[in-house]
């Protein structure tokens, strides 16, 4: 046990003179010692008294030796239980080392990813994301909290059914083990009808992707000495059957991809719809949420073999499915743990084309998550729902801004379709012709043309650009001109980011921009709109003269890059995290006190519109059971007995 060191000068005499049972040898004496025991004191033999007091701190040091001793082996015996706390000499610290000085080790691992050598980096300045740390503050924790439960004699070597009884982490890593098998077998499997057999509908270009994500898992559930333990959030894996999650795997991009893994949280593309609810079975207590579409989650939500049967009610006016379903083929996912992540949202009836996809009959909010809005996520701040924006920097700001002396005088309307020309709430063909006329700029565009949809007489195409030469031409114009569609684009922002101001049309004059109205199509981007000059211009579709004017204010008025606060990296990471660290289950009760105890139901009409235009997923067949680890119904139960209370998906509570 070291002291408090205090430095004092000492010969060789007055070493001499420490008394044998000084309780502290690895302490240098302090003054106090060094006076009481100098040549200058007294040294006649100790009398009686002396003798006893000598004795009775020997008694006490004695005594202090065997408390520290006892603490010591205490704290080992914690530390071990616990393996937050130690991990064979690594430095752990709830895997939150360094964020809370200022940056946040979100950003750190985002900067590794992306930093020098990076396809993103800037070189010689450590990557983009440097630029940014002094933003970010104290604010982003980073990691999310580790897991902080171990297990007494939990050895992976040994046999599953010596695993210690109650172990979470000891079934965890044999869930995750069943799965990377399963994943490794279809690797291996000569032919795509044999791969297709184990993985029915399997998307083979996301494998090696998923074995590698497997593999990553499986080492944050090791026993905390082992080699290859690494220390992870709790639940540190997202399943996902989003069709758009595999685009990114095989060389898409997703700003939320990145930030998911910046926080040490893994993504599992094991689609389609049939895989992903197989792996989310045999792994009940290891995903953190599974992240879908819309459709897929309709479609497990109204299927008695899908949803968990504590969780299963048959949307309004719909037959129950699960009348004569066997309880052992009732499915097990918890309806808590369906996220769904879409471009577009539960938009209204009145706002949206959704009475033909939902077969909605009623104006007003609705969600195709029945437990509500806030289980879909979308990259705009749509009223309910939970907003995870872009962020462009990370593509824009390595991009030079040209000055506005140096730019081409020209002006590219934004379009990929030809199409788009002949909608009937744009601006007239003829409009567009009288725009590539004019002796000011020149008009451009990169649109496709579709067959039975030319272009405006007198306006060019430079055809579909890759990224790259389509952010460079962008970046070389003076103007980006919106004609009205798409009708929400990031695009705009991308234009803003360099320095290029942006036109874009309204539909109706003076309409409402609070709520849904913002995105409800009265304007070509709402959101943008807002911004207002010199960034942004608005022009109404119906007059020729308030287009015009509208792109020569924005032709003659310079702006610097423009970045809205909401797309800020710090600000999408911040997003994130909070999105990650929600209690879905909380989440889950606060709205069942809501429904009077009750799972509320699926808008009456949604299932079957999905089906009468063959959306959904067809029902699982009779006969079908989930594919559950073999001891995982019993621990459930066991759960249940304990707390009283049964949190379906969640072995662990």
């Amino acid at each position: 046990m070291a002291g408090f060191r205090l430095r004092v000068t000492l010969s060789s005499d007055n070493w001499s003179h420490i008394p044998s049972f000084y309780p502290y040898p690895d302490t240098v004496p302090t003054e106090h010692h060094v006076r009481s025991f100098s040549p200058n004191h007294d040294h006649s033999p100790p009398r009686a008294s002396s003798m006893r007091h000598h004795a009775a701190s020997r008694r006490r040091n004695l005594c202090l030796l065997f408390t520290s001793f006892t603490l010591t082996f205490l704290t080992l015996l914690y530390t071990l239980a616990n393996p937050a706390l130690h991990g064979a000499g690594r430095l752990v610290e709830a895997g939150r080392t360094g964020l809370d000085e200022g940056l946040g080790l979100g950003l750190s691992r985002f900067d590794a990813l992306h930093g020098d050598g990076g396809r993103l980096g800037v070189a010689g300045s450590g990557g983009w994301v440097h630029g940014m740390k002094e933003g970010l503050g104290s604010g982003l924790k980073g990691w999310l909290p580790t897991q902080k439960i171990g297990c007494w004699g939990w050895d992976p070597a040994r046999p599953e059914d010596m695993d210690p009884k109650g172990c979470l982490r000891a079934r965890q890593y044999r869930q995750v083990m069943r799965v990377l098998e399963r994943e490794q077998r279809a690797e291996q499997a000569t032919g795509v009808a044999e791969a297709d057999r184990i993985h029915r509908s399997h998307w083979w270009f996301t494998n090696t992707y998923n074995i590698e994500v497997f593999q990553n898992v499986s080492r944050c559930f090791l026993p905390t000495h082992h080699d290859d333990y690494t220390p992870c959030p709790d639940k540190p894996l997202i399943i996902s059957g989003w069709w758009y999650s595999a685009e990114v795997v095989s060389g898409g991009t997703s700003g939320e991809f990145k930030q998911i893994q910046s926080f040490g949280v893994n993504i599992a593309c094991v689609g389609p719809y049939e895989n992903w609810v197989e792996v989310a079975e045999m792994m009940p207590d290891v995903y953190r949420f599974i992240w879908n579409g819309d459709v897929d989650v309709v479609s497990c939500v109204t299927d008695p073999r899908c949803i968990a049967m504590e969780h299963y009610v048959p949307p309004h006016g719909a037959e129950d499915l699960s009348v004569g379903v066997p309880d052992e083929e009732r499915g097990v996912i918890p309806i808590w743990m369906l996220q769904i992540v879409d471009y577009w949202g539960s938009r209204p009836k009145e706002m949206s084309n959704n009475d033909h996809y939902w077969g909605l009959k009623h104006d007003g909010d609705w969600s195709y998550q029945p437990l509500g809005q806030q289980w879909i996520a979308t990259p705009w701040a749509l009223p309910g729902h939970v907003h995870l924006p872009y962020s462009i920097e990370e593509y824009c700001l390595p991009l030079p801004v040209k000055p506005h002396e140096e730019r081409n005088n020209t002006v590219l309307i934004f379009a990929k379709r030809s199409a788009y020309f002949h909608w009937p709430h744009v601006s007239p063909m003829q409009f567009w012709t009288d725009l590539a006329r004019e002796p000011t700029f020149d008009l451009l565009s990169t649109c496709d043309v579709e067959d039975g949809y030319p272009l405006p007489d007198g306006l060019d195409t430079m055809g579909l650009q890759s990224r790259e030469a389509y952010e460079e031409l962008v970046g070389s114009v003076k103007v980006m001109l919106g004609m009205g569609a798409p009708m929400i684009s990031p695009s705009v922002y991308s234009s803003l980011c360099q320095a290029t101001p942006v036109v874009i049309p309204t539909f109706w004059e003076d309409y409402r921009t609070d709520g849904w109205d913002l995105f409800a199509g009265w304007s070509q981007h709402g959101p943008a709109a807002l911004i207002g000059p010199p960034y942004v211009y608005s022009y109404y579709s119906k007059n020729y003269t308030s287009l015009l004017e509208a792109v020569e204010q924005a032709r003659t008025t310079p702006i610097d890059r423009y970045i809205p606060e909401d797309m800020r990296l710090t600000y999408a990471l911040k997003a994130m995290e909070s999105y990650l660290s929600r209690d879905l289950y909380a989440m889950f009760q606060t709205v069942l006190s809501s429904n009077g105890g009750h799972v509320p139901r699926l808008i009456e009409g949604a299932r079957e519109r999905c089906y009468e235009i063959e959306r959904c997923r067809a029902v699982f067949p009779e006969g079908r059971t989930p594919s559950t680890p073999e001891n995982w119904q019993r621990q459930r139960e066991t759960d249940r007995d304990r707390s009283g209370v049964m949190r379906v998906g969640d072995g662990s509570r």
